[in-house]
């Protein structure tokens, strides 16, 4: 859209930064730039797993598995949102997008297994009954134990990650929100801020790290679906490749 519409031909629109909500838009953006910029490391390797999911999910055409298709690319959404609000060093708020990566993905994997449980799926919003249905049927547990029954390594490998999410933002934990608590103390009072945009290089690049984590193992769970498409087309070495030093 920004290459056609002639909106998009100046840099920024009127008014952008006049008020407090666009610059704090502008500030997260200028933070991603810099993040681009200050640690291109990850920034490629960002890009090349963005890429490795785009390239999948290209890919599926007459799949029999058309289904678990759908899941793939919210994982891949998912993943860009994450990708987008830690280089912006929106730091907790990241690990609530990354965990919904690794559901979506989950999920995938779990109704390829199950595909007659896709209609349970579908009927959640028929009525509370359905709904009730889906929470007992559609338990994290649950589908991680489906994965450890093909892959034991990777589901250890998901189930660290899922909890790493939960602790660091997913859930308003007293990690997610200690961490990006600063305290100042003067000379009658105790002043706490909350740091939405946080400049802590150790959390951002924790941050980034665990993005590329989710991203390549949730492709690697995809793979256990769509194997034979993932060998020929080269995504399985390249995977192997990218998870060199995570």
């Amino acid at each position: 859209m920004a290459e056609t519409d002639p909106f998009f031909a100046n840099s920024q629109p009127p008014g952008w930064t006049k008020d407090e909500l666009t610059k704090f838009i502008e500030t997260a953006n200028r933070n991603a730039w810099a993040t681009y910029v200050h640690l291109p490391e990850y920034a490629k390797r960002l890009n090349v797993v963005h890429l490795l999911f785009k390239t999948a999910g290209e890919n599926l055409t007459n799949s029999p598995d058309w289904f678990t298709g759908f899941f793939l690319l919210k994982s891949h959404s998912h993943y860009l949102a994450a990708t987008r609000l830690a280089t912006s060093c929106q730091i907790p708020e990241t690990y609530m997008v990354l965990r919904g990566c690794l559901e979506s993905a989950l999920y995938g994997f779990y109704l390829h297994k199950h595909p007659a449980s896709r209609v349970v799926w579908l009927s959640r919003h028929n009525d509370e009954a359905s709904k009730k249905q889906v929470r007992r049927e559609f338990q994290i547990g649950t589908m991680l134990d489906e994965v450890k029954g093909i892959d034991t390594s990777l589901a250890n490998v998901l189930e660290q990650l899922y909890d790493q999410t939960i602790d660091y933002g997913a859930h308003p934990n007293e990690r997610a929100l200690s961490a990006h608590l600063r305290r100042q103390d003067g000379d009658d009072f105790v002043q706490f801020n909350y740091h939405y945009l946080d400049d802590n290089p150790l959390a951002l690049q924790l941050a980034l790290k665990t993005c590329l984590r989710v991203g390549i193992d949730c492709l690697k769970l995809f793979r256990l679906v769509y194997q034979e498409r993932f060998d020929l087309l080269g995504l399985t070495q390249q995977i192997a490749g990218v998870s060199q030093g995570l």
